[in-house]
């Protein structure tokens, strides 16, 4: 009967050995038709699967290249992860030939986050993506040239302040800068101001941080393909209720919020600002608006906005921060300079930005160190191309390790000390960027928040360092122990002491 057949061992292990065959058949026409960059042994079938370590990738890549080249090949299940080690060939994948690696693999955990592909950061490269980045990067740009942000930010760390001169004794700087940087986002993107005492942003910014500490390089259903529709594991089953909390409960809920008070004639935040580029869209467009700039898409590229901002300033800020303690002698020049230009009567403004260098300079360094998104976001080719005398076919997915580029000794002096001055020249200004800085990547997916960030970093940092002298108790030193993973690397919590300045 049809019932015992199936029921059969042989046909299962005839089934096996023939899935096995294939795979082979398929791994020996690759080898053939293309050279992969070198890989460490692995198992087969799994490769590396069991190798690879969910927190660390960036390091063990790192430290594989010193064997097996710049440029290497993780095989995870069938499926091969390209991981570029060295700057030559990063510059390559990132700018020289940018569109070719343009693309995004569209795993089953990206297509649950991202609404089937309506975000920014997520989406594969194609002219939808280029006119939805536009109209975010527009949006952006629109409210940064004015005052309210530059405004807002002094309103919110003027609220931290009343609550740290209240503290005696050592504090977890933590909730406080999740403080300043929620609000601050959430006014960026939807207006408003919250009270400290009002959880709403901190349980935000909470949430996100148990998301990236589970989440890792991503959950067993984005390498064992149709495994979702068998068994959902546990870090799916996080995502699902992140992408549930997150985009719907607490994005959407916002926008429709915003959408019942639009008015062209008076642009609030980022919010306003998208609606008002639809409307402008749809005069010229309307049917691509239709298609790409639905209310999903908005969420989307708010949430972009919001958690890639959220990411890059909490944690180098707490970075920055463990640093200054570390670091009293380069606290103190921070704070003298900050004292010379902006003084102690009013707090700095982005006027002062371009004499505030050394200030800049340690930003800069603990972007370097912190390396907030190790492997940067994966990409995936987008036809068949190469790096170096490596062809790669189309459809595989690629890295560039930002972390092992600014933790080469070949590319930095002193590659493991805190050294703001690798970023001034010799009259004290702030140098060219270094082409192996790259904390926001480069080229065409380069992050869209760095127009947020690198401006209200410098602010928020020195309005901190210009109120306070940061320290730990007697007999306590920096903890520099590492935490989190690929899309979130910081230091452990640390405690500190203020000592009021101003």
């Amino acid at each position: 009967m049809l019932v015992d057949v199936f029921a059969s061992g042989s046909l299962l292990a005839t089934v096996t050995i023939g899935l096995v065959t294939c795979l082979f058949v398929y791994w020996l026409i690759k080898r053939w038709k293309y050279n992969l960059p070198p890989s460490p042994p692995g198992l087969p079938l799994f490769g590396n699967a069991f190798q690879i370590s969910m927190t660390n990738l960036h390091e063990q890549a790192f430290e594989w290249s010193k064997k097996y080249g710049p440029v290497i090949t993780v095989r995870i299940g069938p499926m091969p992860f390209i991981i570029v080690n060295k700057i030559e060939p990063a510059l390559e994948v990132l700018v020289t030939k940018s569109t070719d690696f343009a693309g995004r693999m569209i795993t089953p955990s990206v297509n649950e986050l991202t609404f089937g592909g309506k975000d920014i950061a997520f989406d594969n490269y194609r002219p939808s993506w280029v006119f939805r980045r536009s109209i975010a990067a527009k949006a952006i740009r629109h409210y940064m040239q004015g005052t309210a942000l530059e405004t807002m930010i002094h309103d919110v760390v003027k609220t931290v302040f009343e609550e740290v001169d209240a503290i005696a004794g050592e504090f977890d700087p933590h909730d406080y800068i999740n403080f300043i940087v929620g609000n601050m986002l959430t006014s960026l993107c939807f207006g408003g101001k919250y009270a400290f005492k009002d959880h709403e942003v901190s349980e935000v910014m909470d949430k996100r941080d148990k998301f990236i500490e589970i989440y890792g390089i991503g959950p067993w259903e984005d390498f064992i393909p149709g495994l979702k529709y068998v068994y959902k594991t546990k870090g799916f089953q996080l995502l699902e209720d992140f992408t549930d909390d997150m985009m719907n409960r607490f994005i959407r809920r916002k926008l429709k919020l915003v959408q019942s008070t639009f008015d062209k004639d008076n642009i609030r935040h980022v919010g306003d600002s998208l609606l008002f580029a639809r409307l402008e869209a749809e005069e010229e467009n309307p049917e691509l608006v239709q298609d790409e700039l639905t209310d999903d898409h908005l969420v989307q590229i708010i949430a972009d906005v919001f958690f890639a901002g959220a990411d890059t300033l909490r944690i180098t800020l707490k970075s920055v921060l463990l640093h200054m303690v570390a670091f009293q002698d380069i606290q103190n020049k921070v704070q003298d300079e900050i004292d010379r230009v902006v003084g102690k009567d009013r707090l700095p403004s982005l006027k002062d930005r371009p004499k505030l260098c050394y200030s800049e300079a340690v930003l800069h360094e603990s972007m370097r160190l912190a390396s907030v998104i190790p492997l940067g976001i994966q990409r995936m080719t987008l036809c068949d191309t190469s790096i170096g005398n490596y062809k790669i076919p189309k459809g595989t997915m690629v890295a560039v390790n930002l972390w092992g580029l600014h933790h080469d000794p070949e590319l930095w002096e002193d590659v493991h000390r805190f050294k703001p001055e690798r970023f001034l020249d010799e009259h004290g200004q702030l140098c060219l960027k270094p082409k192996h800085w790259l904390p926001f990547s480069a080229g065409l997916r380069s992050c869209l928040g760095e127009f947020v960030a690198k401006p209200n970093l410098l602010l928020i940092f020195a309005s901190l360092l210009q109120r306070y002298k940061w320290k730990m108790v007697e007999g306590k030193c920096a903890d520099f122990t590492r935490v989190g993973a690929a899309f979130g690397l910081s230091y452990k919590p640390y405690k500190v002491i203020t000592e009021r300045r101003v």
